[in-house]
Formats: structure tokens, sequence, C-alpha cells
């Protein structure tokens, strides 16, 4: 398989990786809201209107990074490299 058939394959597993974690992020905002983890109730659309929004997509995102950190496997130490290595880049 030649370079640009290897990066199109790899892209498009990505892409299938974004979407399912896409629709599993967009499952776990009512569960966030409906948490009582959060003070809904002092929450003011006129002021700081986006700490808690910004509250749920950053524990989201984390909670859905960690499902693809491989811990406990064999991989798990070279994809922490390569992730650690990629952050320099994007």
């Amino acid at each position: 398989m030649e370079t640009q058939n290897k990066k199109e394959k790899i892209k498009s597993l990505v892409i299938d990786m974004l979407n399912q974690s896409h629709n599993a992020m967009i499952k776990d905002i009512d569960r966030a809201i409906n948490s009582g983890a959060l003070d809904i109730d002092n929450w003011n659309e006129s002021d700081k209107p986006m700490i808690i929004p910004k509250i749920i997509v950053t524990t989201i995102l984390q909670k859905e990074s960690k499902q693809y950190e491989a811990k406990g496997t064999s991989f798990e130490k070279q994809i922490k490299k390569e992730v650690n290595n990629l952050h320099y880049f994007l």
C-alpha cells in the first residue's frame, strides 16, 4: 500500500472514531446537566453564560479522550509518547 493510500485509510479511520465519539459526547450532555454536580439554578445567561457550557465540554472531551489512551495495554506507553509529540505539531 502506498503512502497516499495509507494516509487516506488513516484519515477514514480517524473520522469514523471522531463520529462515534461525537455521538457518545452528545448523549453525555444531558447526563452532565442532570447530574446534580452543576449549579444550574444559579446559571445566568447574561452573567458568565459560557462557564457551565465550558465545564461540560471540557469534562466530556477529557472523558472521551481517556477512551483512546489504551490504559493497561502494551500500547499505552507508545500512544502516550506519540500523543505528547503530536501536540507540538497541532
